[in-house]
């Protein structure tokens, strides 16, 4: 039993573990693609910004209800990255 609960804790952590550092690499690209767009000329920065979120509207047509959530998880990540692109 307590070779079980042993074993049960290590992948625990090792998933926690695992979830860090996705978490922490999904931070890195978002400040790359801010910086990125940021150092964009104005133009070129609003066709960025405009494709991405006709390619968002699109997906939200072509999608299942049931992938709805994650489809409005991405774009409110995706409006917080471009919000940050436009301050700059």
């Amino acid at each position: 039993m307590n070779s079980l609960l042993s074993q049960l804790l290590i992948t625990l952590a090792q998933k926690e573990a695992a979830e860090k550092e996705l978490h922490a690499t999904v931070e890195s690209l978002e400040i790359l693609v801010a910086a990125l767009i940021s150092a964009m000329v104005p133009a070129q920065k609003e066709d960025v910004i405009t494709t991405v979120e006709t390619a968002l509207d699109e997906m939200r047509e072509n999608t299942d209800i049931a992938y709805t959530s994650d489809i409005d998880l991405l774009s409110a990540n995706i409006a917080r990255i471009t919000a940050v692109a436009k301050r700059r």
